[in-house]
């Protein structure tokens, strides 16, 4: 069995972190250290988010009280202090509070946000994980959250009005989830930088390192995307139970009595050994990535606008008829035998094998006209093919 995984489209990614190179952020600054890009250019992200998408949602879309946190240096307000009975928020009282200081935070906002949902879902090609995207509108000379440290490493794009960083030393590199943040006792290490984000700026800022933001003499929104990337001990943890399901070796009982007072380990730690030799030799690396790439697939949600028209035409498809691909596709294409299948947004489109050359180059073009490709499968095959992926959200006629 082949497998062909799409290679990534990241125009919305390199637009947000330009003129750095994805390569050079890779390079130098994944995972390492915190990045800020100066722009002087307000409107650079004015097409992703405004005050006026913040307003429109608030006072017309009815936001669950689940979709919004108000904060105020560090302390979160009672929800009963916002949410009415209905278990909406109130925009009133939301308003109110936003000027007596308090910072909205909206998760999820690319819900509701057609071009939030874009740039997230192109972020999604680029570093395949699963996204926390944030928005934090805050007043003037306001603070929401107190220092800390994230998980997750973090891009923040500043849309409208300025906030004031600081970063710090840090006292945990690259924590774990189990490793999140607690304010208790928690003292910040030396100041190492500070810089003010104004619109059309952006920053990143790297899992554990520690920092905190305030708004300056004007309101600050910012959208936050968290990046909720596995871990290589996620993907360790889960090759030795796969492995465990096969071998029995790995699934006897740790000798009685390990946890009295004098109990000899001698014996447990040949074990021990012996056992992570056995997973080394047992271990297949392909397998377990192929299984969490094809979970990370199947749970993504087609983003699909028009598709009931799309499937009111397709049946119209015929050779001459322009179609593009959907934008941002994770798929990946295996062939087994007489039948090639692509997987995408977690189902199988099944084909005969000889479609496989044809639907590769399909799948690479942004744009093309049907019967134009030159794939060896004729131009009633091709309209056959294209019916069925533009049907499955795959395509969409164009024009």
């Amino acid at each position: 069995m082949k497998d062909s995984v799409a290679a990534p489209s990241p125009a919305d990614f390199v637009r947000a972190i330009a003129p750095i190179t994805p390569a050079t952020f890779f390079a130098e600054y994944f995972e390492k250290k915190h990045l800020v890009v100066r722009r002087q250019d307000p409107a650079y992200y004015a097409d992703l988010l405004t005050v006026a998408d913040i307003d429109r949602v608030l006072t017309q879309t009815m936001v669950g009280g689940d979709e919004m946190q108000l904060v105020k240096l560090g302390k979160a307000l009672e929800a009963d202090d916002f949410v009415m009975p209905s278990g909406f928020i109130d925009p009133v009282r939301v308003v109110r509070h936003f000027d007596e200081g308090s910072t909205m935070v909206l998760p999820g906002l690319q819900k509701r946000v057609p071009a939030l949902a874009a740039y997230c879902r192109a972020l999604e090609t680029v570093f395949s994980c699963d996204l926390q995207t944030n928005i934090y509108f805050t007043p003037d000379n306001a603070q929401g959250f107190k220092t800390h440290y994230d998980s997750h490493d973090v891009i923040v794009l500043q849309v409208h009005g300025s906030k004031t960083w600081n970063i710090y030393e840090s006292p945990l590199k690259l924590p774990l989830r189990s490793q999140a943040f607690k304010p208790e006792g928690f003292e910040a290490g030396a100041l190492i930088d500070t810089f003010t984000l104004h619109a059309g700026d952006m920053a990143y800022v790297p899992r554990g390192v520690v920092h905190d933001a305030r708004a300056t003499e004007e309101i600050s929104l910012h959208i936050t995307t968290g990046l909720l990337a596995p871990r290589w001990i996620d993907l360790l943890v889960e090759a030795v139970s796969e492995l465990a399901l096969e071998d029995p070796a790995f699934r006897h009982s740790v000798p009685p009595g390990y946890a009295n007072e004098g109990f000899e380990r001698a014996e447990a730690r040949t074990v021990f050994q012996n056992l992570l030799t056995r997973a080394m030799a047992g271990i297949d690396p392909d397998r377990t990535l192929d299984g969490f790439a094809h979970e990370y697939r199947r749970r993504r949600v087609p983003v699909v606008p028009g598709q009931l028209f799309q499937l009111f035409e397709s049946e119209a498809i015929e050779p001459g008829t322009p179609v593009q691909r959907r934008p941002d596709l994770i798929y990946a294409i295996k062939v087994d035998g007489d039948e090639v299948a692509l997987s995408v947004y977690g189902a199988e489109i099944v084909f005969p094998a000889h479609v496989e050359e044809a639907l590769r180059e399909a799948l690479l073009l942004p744009a093309f006209v049907v019967g134009d490709l030159k794939a060896d499968l004729d131009e009633a095959g091709q309209a056959v093919m294209m019916r069925r992926l533009v049907r499955e959200g795959v395509f969409a006629i164009a024009g």
